[in-house]
């Protein structure tokens, strides 16, 4: 009676997250559909702000409403598709059309503000009752410019979603086999533990006035600035954490010890869901890091060329991000198959 109870909240809770997808993905077809609709009639701003920290940080406000414009229509016609057409290859197609525009959108529309806003959270959530360095100091244009950032990389997976769960339509059985990917679990959470620690190293080392990978001179600059910068790195700390979770018993049931849930299993979506969504918006900073890289733009980042810890960190996060994206594959295709 357990173990079937057990596969009856697995399977809900993976079905709550293929049926959320299109729901989330069709909101922001809608609202940036709408949006970029109104600016390019000139009746509304961009909701798009130019930022060189993006993989497409060289076009303007007014291009970019192009690009989000057409990507709008082409997840809006897959959607009618769907919904008109049925046939096997049909929705493979569509299932791939979503996949793709799907990581257009997490990736390359979405950027380095995305990570910026769930890294800052906790600082500005202390800061709005007046605790921490940036306490008073919160500029609120900045903060809703990352919400839209997060805001891409949200519905772009959710589009990613959408296609995969059309892709387990289209094949016989109705569902995708997950669990070839359960072998790569342990190699990928390694890497995606290691990558982020290393990050945090430098941060942390920085908030105890110990120079690592900078100069003396930089750190001294950096003044109250590196407190933000402890902050990052005690999240990236916590990160892993979790990370490693997607391969430990933990990260599968809850510990006993814990009220009213203790010894049940953990809702796979409540890995997923999370796991997914910082995949998608750390490789899309790395991407950034690497496109400043590229055409010569480090100088943005704090600090010279030279203090190396400022930027070559970052230079891994794609690596990152898939191995975090192969983690949560392997996470869904361990436990979808221990369901059977």
């Amino acid at each position: 009676m357990t173990a079937m109870l057990e596969r009856t909240e697995r399977t809900q809770h993976h079905s709550v997250v293929l049926r959320a997808a299109p729901w989330v993905a069709g909101a922001w077809t809608l609202v940036f559909g709408a949006l970029v609709g109104l600016a390019l009639l000139g009746r509304a701003p961009d909701p798009w702000v130019p930022d060189a920290a993006s993989p497409l940080g060289a076009l303007s406000g007014t291009q970019m409403s192009w690009v989000i414009a057409v990507l709008a229509l082409l997840a809006l016609v897959a959607g009618g598709v769907v919904a008109k057409v049925r046939t096997p290859r049909t929705t493979r197609a569509t299932g791939w059309l979503l996949i793709v525009v799907g990581l257009v959108v997490a990736v390359v529309v979405s950027d380095v503000r995305a990570l910026m806003f769930l890294g800052y959270l906790p600082q500005v959530l202390l800061a709005m009752v007046g605790v921490g360095p940036g306490a008073g100091q919160l500029e609120w244009g900045l903060f809703v410019d990352s919400g839209v950032a997060l805001a891409h990389a949200a519905g772009g997976l959710a589009l990613v979603v959408a296609g995969v769960s059309l892709l387990g339509q289209a094949e016989q059985g109705g569902r995708l086999d997950w669990g070839r990917w359960a072998r790569w679990g342990r190699p990928a959470v390694a890497v995606a533990v290691v990558v982020p620690l290393l990050y945090a190293v430098t941060r942390i080392a920085w908030a105890l006035d110990i120079p690592l990978g900078i100069s003396r001179g930089m750190l001294e600059e950096l003044g109250e600035a590196k407190w933000a910068g402890f902050g990052l790195g005690a999240s990236a700390v916590v990160g892993a954490i979790l990370t490693w979770g997607l391969v430990a018993r933990w990260g599968e049931v809850f510990w006993r010890w814990v009220p009213g849930i203790g010894g049940r299993p953990v809702p796979i979506a409540m890995a997923l869901v999370p796991g997914t969504l910082v995949a998608g918006v750390v490789m899309s900073a790395g991407i950034s890091f690497w496109r400043m890289a590229i055409t010569d733009d480090l100088w943005r980042v704090p600090g010279a060329t030279s203090d190396w810890a400022a930027w070559a960190p970052e230079m891994l996060w794609p690596l990152w991000g898939v191995a975090l994206a192969v983690a949560c594959l392997a996470y869904l295709g361990r436990r979808t198959s221990a369901r059977g």
